[in-house]
């Protein structure tokens, strides 16, 4: 079993060979902190940093109870790497069991770093608690920097900042518009076949909260089956994606699309129903989340285990209730991520989602050279910094080689449109389309990107260089 591990997944060992080519090291005074789902990818990704200089030992990992699975918790113990138990949460109290979690990882890696020569922690976190949650005496102790994978961590750091400086995949236009496809499909792909049997989701009203990355690519997939589309997002600025513009239908309100739906996705990564529960709904309705923890249904949960006969299927952890507030309703999996229903070693094929994992081994490698300036005293270890864009590039071209070598057809699987698919060729693409935007208020830290660029180009002269010349004045003058 260690062995299979050794070989890392073409992606991410194209990325570790550029690396190592440019001479880039972790360290063996690096440590890791990371909440990861524990799946086989983390295992990709744990051997990918360890390659590349991090002691095992020193990797620290707490999971999510709906997507650990035994066998990759089982390897990576055999490797060496710490994995902290996930405990398990009433129904609707994650965040609640999850902070107690994460609470005891950072107490484990505060003990056995006390006693070890580390000099700096990289956080890699999903859904902002863990960085947010670090203690004191470690952000005085050691030099700091992370990374962020989810727009529920992000959401998390607009009312609560990092104390230190986070790389944002979460908003990684590699991330936003092209990941969020393979996840959905994998969701899609569950539903049918844990819920419908086999058969195909087709002929309902599909109700989506949340159009944004993840709620765009279900409407898509949903709506090319002949489903009627409806969904519903807060934001009065909300554009539309072009490939969406007149396939589905806005609705006004949260309770309009329940008493509209059969089938409702929620996939805002907020919690959209806070303030708002009970509303009236469609009796019958079946609510899927595809957001981390449980927080998108959290407050119906929490009223419907007040109310007679409430009980959860042993297994499949479903949510049935024949005397909710407008009569039955059921909430698939507990309001957990459906997609990891299986708790299988993978949510989605491994080498697929490698467009994921190598997004966070750059994101990673990133936050390392950035932290190489901020010891040097030369930068303070602070804010919310985009992906390198040339390394978001070197990612996903990688990636869709190992796409077409496998005949994977990603519009017709998976329902990623042709013309991103087309677009993101060109550097400028992951300029436009990552967050933070370059404006009067942020500027990208040119050093640490020059170095990535660098990397990912052969450490030959880059190709953008006088792109990248520009495009802070270019940028700063859109945002005016």
């Amino acid at each position: 079993m260690t062995k299979l591990t050794a070989s890392l997944m073409e992606v991410t060992r194209a990325l570790s060979n550029a690396a190592k080519d440019a001479h880039f090291h972790f360290g063996e005074d690096t440590a890791i902190v990371a909440v990861q789902h524990m799946l086989w990818q983390t295992v990709d990704l744990c051997e990918a940093v360890a390659g590349l200089g991090v002691r095992r030992e020193n990797i620290f990992a707490l999971g999510k109870i709906y997507s650990n699975s035994p066998v990759a918790i089982g390897v990576l113990r055999d490797l060496g790497i710490t994995v902290v138990e996930s405990s398990t949460p009433e129904p609707g109290e994650f965040d609640r069991y999850f902070q107690a979690d994460v609470n005891q990882l950072w107490q484990l890696v505060a003990q056995h770093l006390s006693r070890r020569n580390i000099k700096r922690i990289l956080v890699l976190d999903d859904g902002g608690a863990c960085s947010t949650s670090i203690p004191k005496e470690l952000l005085r102790r050691y030099a700091v920097a992370g990374v962020e994978q989810t727009s529920f961590g992000m959401f998390l750091f607009e009312k609560q900042p990092p104390p230190f400086a986070v790389m944002s995949w979460a908003r990684a236009a590699a991330k936003l518009h092209i990941g969020g496809a393979l996840f959905s499909q994998c969701l899609l792909a569950r539903l049918e076949s844990h819920v419908l049997g086999g058969s195909t989701l087709t002929g309902e009203t599909v109700g989506i909260i949340g159009l944004g990355s993840i709620g765009s690519a279900m409407a898509h997939l949903v709506e090319r089956q002949d489903n009627n589309v409806v969904f519903y997002d807060p934001d009065p600025q909300l554009r539309i994606p072009d490939y969406l513009q007149g396939r589905i239908t806005r609705c006004g309100s949260l309770q309009e699309l329940m008493l509209d739906c059969d089938y409702v996705l929620g996939c805002s990564g907020r919690n959209p129903f806070k303030d708002q529960w009970p509303m009236p709904y469609r009796p019958g309705v079946k609510l899927f989340s595809a957001s981390g923890g449980d927080q998108e249904f959290g407050p119906i949960i929490k009223d419907l285990r007040t109310r007679r006969h409430f009980n959860v299927t042993a297994f499949a952890w479903d949510i049935h209730l024949d005397n909710g507030p407008s009569g039955p309703i059921s909430i698939a999996y507990l309001g957990y991520p459906y997609n990891f229903v299986a708790r299988d070693i993978e949510a989605v094929p491994t080498r697929v989602v490698q467009i994921e994992t190598s997004g966070l081994l750059a994101s990673l490698i990133q936050a390392r050279t950035y932290l190489r300036w901020c010891e040097e005293g030369r930068v303070l270890s602070h804010g919310i910094h985009r992906i390198s864009p040339e390394a978001q590039r070197f990612v996903y071209e990688t990636w869709l080689t190992v796409m077409k070598e496998l005949h994977i057809d990603l519009p017709q699987l998976y329902g990623c449109d042709p013309a991103i698919l087309d677009a993101a060729h060109n550097r400028w693409w992951f300029v436009e389309h990552s967050e933070p935007f370059p404006s009067l208020s942020y500027r990208p830290h040119r050093v640490t990107e020059t170095a990535m660029a660098n990397m990912v180009e052969g450490n030959g002269a880059s190709e953008f260089g006088n792109q990248r010349k520009f495009e802070p004045d270019l940028c700063s003058l859109r945002n005016l």
